[in-house]
């Protein structure tokens, strides 16, 4: 079987290979009382690959299913959970099996709570699958293993505001095993459960903190373009809410007839110069050193934007200059902070553009 690392924002991408073929025979139940195991470290390196950042960009996240609709992602009555579970033979210490086992089953919660699968891990093509039932509040799927293993990672939505008469409880249900899970539990694990002398099944849990509207800062340069300082440009790097470049700032600012502020820009990819965002905005200077807010030296802008690929709207804001510098510098730093429009982000501090 080929191990191949993969990152989150390979989801979606690919089905990888794993279980291999014969004579089906499932292995004897543990199902009463299954008991953790102490995880050795080549299975908890493992079970790291299938393990995302805290706090992720939640528009990233794309499930397998067709009941999957993507408005629960910014979803307040929502708790988000990131849960793997691997299964079959673990480890290569025990010797080579002739029979295969059936783990054809089910991770479902009795409740108003979601599941979703994300990613098929070792799935052969034709031999195991993710079954297309409709099943709104689970997955279910076909494998088998025999000297190895499959798995998947799962997005589960726990519904923390719809009354139920019993806690929720998330059930992985098997032929060989069945484990169940309270919410609180899942908040951070891992834990290896031995089902015989082959077989194992390791779970990775842990509760995330989406970003659900998209942000990130921008950095650069603001630079006169003339003595009168009342025009220019701009240029600088857009970043995404983790730090990562993903784009080229530019764009020109000047003072209209009736003495307003104007600019107006674009972002281009950071690998390709095609543009992904058109920006438009105010600004205004603010330096208090010459005088009350009329100095050159320093001043605000706010603005929108819109993203050309999928018409979503954000805004922008951030400031220029820097007090430690002369006032009449004509390349002075510029910064600031961009965000998605969503239905929890406040637009009240970004009002209409004249």
């Amino acid at each position: 079987m080929k191990k191949q690392v993969v990152t989150f924002v390979l989801l979606t991408a690919f089905f990888l290979a794993g279980c291999t073929q014969e004579k089906i025979s499932p292995v004897s139940s543990v199902n009463n009382t299954p008991q953790i195991e102490e995880i050795p470290a080549d299975i908890r390196t493992l079970l790291d690959q299938y393990t995302v950042e805290e706090e992720i960009d939640i528009s990233e996240i794309a499930p397998l299913s067709a009941n999957f609709d993507s408005s629960m992602l910014s979803d307040s009555m929502y708790d988000f959970y990131i849960v793997t579970f691997l299964w079959g033979k673990l480890q290569h210490t025990s010797p080579p099996t002739d029979l295969i086992t059936d783990w054809s089953g089910s991770l479902s919660v009795n409740g108003p709570s979601k599941v979703f699968a994300l990613l098929p891990i070792y799935f052969e093509h034709n031999e195991d699958s993710l079954i297309p039932e409709d099943h709104p509040n689970g997955e279910m799927w076909a494998s088998s293993t025999q000297n190895d293993f499959d798995g998947i990672l799962f997005l589960v939505l726990y519904d923390k505001l719809t009354p139920t008469f019993a806690p929720q409880i998330l059930t992985f249900d098997t032929e060989p095993i069945t484990l169940q899970f309270d919410f609180q539990q899942l908040v951070h694990m891992q834990a290896l459960y031995q089902v015989d002398s082959v077989n194992g099944v390791a779970v990775s849990s842990q509760k995330i903190q989406p970003i659900v509207c998209p942000e990130g800062h921008f950095a650069g340069s603001w630079i006169k373009a003339d003595s009168s300082q009342s025009e220019g440009s701009f240029e600088g790097l857009w970043f995404s809410h983790s730090g990562d470049t993903v784009g080229y700032v530019n764009g020109i600012f000047w003072t209209n007839e009736e003495g307003h502020g104007l600019l107006e820009g674009a972002v281009s990819g950071y690998q390709t110069d095609q543009v992904i965002a058109i920006l438009n905005g105010i600004w205004v200077y603010d330096d208090y050193r010459l005088c009350p807010m009329c100095g050159m030296g320093h001043g605000k802008f706010k603005g929108q934007f819109s993203l050309l690929e999928n018409d979503a709207n954000g805004f922008f804001r951030g400031e220029f200059g820097n007090y430690e510098l002369p006032p009449n510098d004509q390349i002075m730093p510029f910064h600031g902070r961009w965000h998605i429009d969503c239905v929890h982000f406040v637009t009240d501090d970004f009002p209409s553009l004249p």
